[in-house]
């Protein structure tokens, strides 16, 4: 083929090849220029698409943190009762104790007040 080959266009025009190019040249300049800014917002969309993953996973690590605290707290909530308990149960027990040494005491010494008054 030669370039004074004539091409007819959809409007009913006869373009030469070179003409054609031409307009081919021009509506592929067009179509990257359309195109351009659809991959800039599909990169901008997968980047916050990536951005989300990042905060979910960030979500659910924070999430097992909070989880793990939680228990930890639960954990350290019920030894405090049970050492409350056993406070509690050794205080009883020292007031029980004091009381016998108390009464030990008092036997002693009415013990040696007797003792003593009668030798």
């Amino acid at each position: 083929m030669s370039t004074d080959s004539s091409y007819t266009s959809t409007s009913g025009q006869t373009l030469s090849v070179s003409q054609a190019a031409n307009r081919l040249q021009d509506a592929i300049k067009s179509l990257e220029g359309a195109l351009t800014p659809m991959a800039s917002r599909l990169k901008a969309l997968e980047a916050g698409s990536e951005e989300a993953s990042t905060l979910q996973e960030d979500r659910a690590r924070l999430a097992r943190e909070l989880d793990d605290a939680k228990a930890l707290n639960a954990q350290h909530a019920t030894k405090e009762a049970q050492w409350e308990q056993t406070e509690k149960e050794f205080s009883e027990l020292a007031g029980e104790t004091m009381a016998e040494l108390d009464a030990v005491i008092r036997q002693v010494q009415h013990a040696l007040g007797q003792g003593g008054g009668s030798a």
